[in-house]
């Protein structure tokens, strides 16, 4: 059998904590087996640290180039040697830096005062040196310390390049000790630094000006600034006020994934805008939220309570609105014969002098429409105020009385209707920041909008049927094939009868020559083609489909022709030659994708949507809703069963003849309320559970009521 090489590489967390690569040679049929067998050892050798390492890489050992003991862990094989995706290969040594101190004086400024600014007055050596460069040259790394600032401020400052290592370690000096506990900023370094050098006689009098509180209004660059700022908010310190102690902290807390961190961090995630938001407002809106605790286990409430600090602010144009209904007060008027006027409804006096029309006495069917319409605008506020004017007033009775259809109590049917469509509108209050290209389709013509009508449907991806791929040069979002199968189903009906395909390509087509390593010993010399025995080259195979995709819409049958393709015959990077049995199979998955891409399903992927970390966090939160809300459609109906459940067995154990069937009835069904109650609790859901346990009580009275009475029946 073949010798495989394993490599198990740590995950960065781990790293942190020392952990190191693994490799490991193991004799397998193939690379599967290989992979199975490493994991197998990996638990018996390192139980408590599977977790710790990402899956496996595997490779077939190669003459030529290193190999690790076979049967082993070998920790430091990764340290000597290279894996290239395909082989095994020796590090080359490292080049010695020379020994001694470096003369900063012949560096460039910023390299110079770099140095000073992270070592001092010392000396220093190439590897110091080399640390200074990578720090200069590191423009992806937040800066999280205030070094850069301060390195900057200093280079902006010629005269400050040229100055000798020790007189720049006295400015430096000077500006942390008049900096205090807080790190200054490029632009107060700079001005210090340009009054040192204009005025050296008076270097003791310059002050660095650090307290003077400038608000930030310009936002923040990007998302990962974004978590370090909720980070410190959560820990109650003000982003620009952060020392470096509480950077580290609030790194801490993000490395950890801390819950109220991550609640607030994916809340502000999906506003639009909040990276233009100034510092000072989100800082404020998540010390205000802090306050109120239900708000970290209530993604709905909390949603509520950012969109309503942030409504009319000009970074966030969406929720310039956001719940800005106008309140009217409702004004109770009594106009004599047990008569009220409430709020113009009924009308004054003078009003009631005329014929006033009604949905009985409408002169036609449109003025009828048009007074049920009048009758029907009345919130759930107006009818409380309402009830309270008029019981103010005391007349409660007429505000109260069930014993006749008043205007009021249809009022009150009304507000309950309104209160239904309000629920129905909140459920698709995130719908209202659809994305850019639903807001384009909805600016057009009708006709266009008809036209895209399949493609506003299901241009979305449900996030839990995707995955990153990152394979043969291509980096992005695969789908699903099953998902748009199902989404196909949902908006043609049945495959065969609402949607279908038909196939008139299926080929096999040539591709570019394969050829094989050539070895000299162990030394590999070149590649060579491969022939037939007729002496022809050998090419790879390309599968190949062509189907002509047919739906139904209305009582027309429409067509999309689409090619799907995938390697059958071909080499792999490690020399061998691999043919793929289920190449076929492949390629009419894929043909069926792009015809429905084509139609638009799962557009966002294809438009590249997906690569922006912005919208990921809107789709998913969207499709979060709607998925608890298919949820919680389950969960309501196995809480009405059991209430049903429990009413009938309430029912028998008030009817049981005998102290055993009572007792028996009710052991039974305590047991199921139990496993309900502490399911509940364990996801947080306290008022149900203290629901259940008052049902549980009330059952148990129910059972003890009756064994008494059976007691006392007995007795007699």
């Amino acid at each position: 059998m073949a010798i495989h090489i394993v490599l198990f590489d740590p995950k960065k967390k781990a790293q942190a904590n020392g952990a190191v690569p693994l490799v490991i040679a193991l004799e397998a049929p193939n690379k599967k087996a290989a992979e199975g067998i490493a994991i197998g050892k990996l638990y018996e050798k390192y139980p408590e640290s599977v977790d710790n390492f990402f899956n496996p890489k595997t490779v077939e050992d190669q003459p030529g180039h290193p190999r690790p003991p076979v049967g082993e862990f070998d920790e430091q094989f990764a340290q000597d040697n290279v894996f290239d995706g395909s082989v095994w290969i020796q590090k080359e040594p490292e080049t010695e830096l020379p020994t001694g101190p470096v003369d900063l004086l012949a560096q460039p400024a910023n390299v110079k005062i770099a140095a000073v600014v992270m070592y001092g007055d010392t000396e220093i050596d190439n590897s110091q040196l080399s640390l200074v460069v990578d720090l200069l040259n590191d423009d992806e790394t937040p800066d999280d310390t205030g070094m850069r600032a301060v390195i900057d401020g200093l280079v902006a400052v010629e005269a400050v390049g040229a100055m000798h290592q020790a007189g720049i370690y006295n400015l430096i000096t000077a500006i942390f000790d008049n900096a205090g506990d807080r790190m200054p900023s490029r632009e107060d370094v700079n001005a210090f630094a340009q009054a040192w050098v204009d005025n050296p006689r008076d270097r003791e009098s310059i002050k660095l000006n650090v307290n003077a509180k400038v608000s930030n209004t310009e936002g923040i660059p990007d998302y990962n600034t974004l978590d370090m700022h909720v980070a410190l908010s959560v820990m109650a310190v003000h982003p620009d006020n952060a020392k470096a102690a509480d950077v580290k902290n609030a790194k801490e807390i993000i490395a950890a994934r801390d819950s109220v961190w991550r609640a607030w961090d994916k809340t502000l995630r999906v506003i639009i805008g909040i990276l233009n938001v100034d510092t000072d407002t989100r800082h404020a809106i998540i010390s205000e939220g802090l306050k109120n605790l239900k708000l970290v286990n209530n993604d709905e409430e909390r949603l509520h309570f950012v969109k309503t600090r942030l409504a009319g602010h000009p970074a966030c144009t969406e929720l310039a609105n956001y719940g800005q209904q106008a309140e009217k007060n409702v004004e109770v008027e009594n106009l004599g014969g047990g008569r009220f006027s409430i709020d113009g409804l009924t009308g004054s006096a003078e009003q009631h002098e005329k014929p006033v029309a009604t949905a009985d006495n409408a002169s036609n069917q449109g003025e009828k429409t048009e007074v049920v319409q009048q009758q029907n605008q009345v919130t759930d506020a107006t009818a409380q105020q309402a009830k309270e004017q008029l019981d103010q007033m005391g007349y409660g009775v007429y505000a109260n009385a069930p014993a006749e259809q008043t205007l009021l109590q249809r009022a009150e049917e009304n507000a309950g209707r309104a209160e239904v469509l309000a629920q129905q509108l909140k459920t698709d209050d995130f719908q209202q920041r659809a994305a850019q290209v639903e807001q384009v389709i909805a600016e057009q013509p009708e006709e266009v909008q008809q036209n895209l009508g399949i493609w506003k449907r299901v241009m979305r991806t449900d996030p839990r049927y995707t995955k990153p791929v990152d394979a043969e040069g291509f980096t992005g979002t695969s789908i699903n094939g099953e998902y748009m199968f199902m989404r196909a189903t949902e908006i043609f009906g049945p495959i065969g009868s609402g949607w279908g395909y038909e196939i008139f390509e299926d080929a096999m087509l040539p591709g570019a020559p394969m050829a094989e390593n050539v070895f000299e010993g162990s030394k590999f010399i070149g590649k060579k083609m491969l022939r037939d025995a007729d002496g022809t080259l050998v090419t790879e195979l390309n599968h190949s489909i062509g189907i002509r995709f047919w739906y139904v819409r209305g009582d027309e049958r429409k067509e999309v022709i689409s090619f799907g393709a995938t390697k059958y015959l071909y080499m792999t990077n490690a020399g061998k030659m691999k043919c793929d049995g289920e190449a076929k199979k492949k390629s009419l998955t894929d043909s069926i994708k792009k015809a429905l891409s084509m139609l638009g399903f799962s557009a966002d992927i294809f438009l590249g949507w997906f690569d922006s970390a912005e919208y990921k966090a809107e789709n998913a939160t969207e499709f979060a809703i709607r998925n608890a809300s298919d949820k919680a459609e389950d969960v309501t109906r196995l809480r009405e069963e059991l209430d049903e459940k429990l009413a009938k067995v309430a029912d028998t154990i008030t009817s049981a003849v005998t102290v055993n069937e009572a007792s028996k009835v009710h052991s039974s069904i305590a047991r199921e309320v139990e496993t309900h109650r502490k399911a509940a609790e364990a996801k947080g859901d306290t008022d149900h559970a203290k629901y259940l346990a008052g049902r549980l009580r009330r059952l148990t009275t129910l059972k003890d009521e009756r064994i008494a009475a059976l007691s006392e029946e007995k007795a007699s």
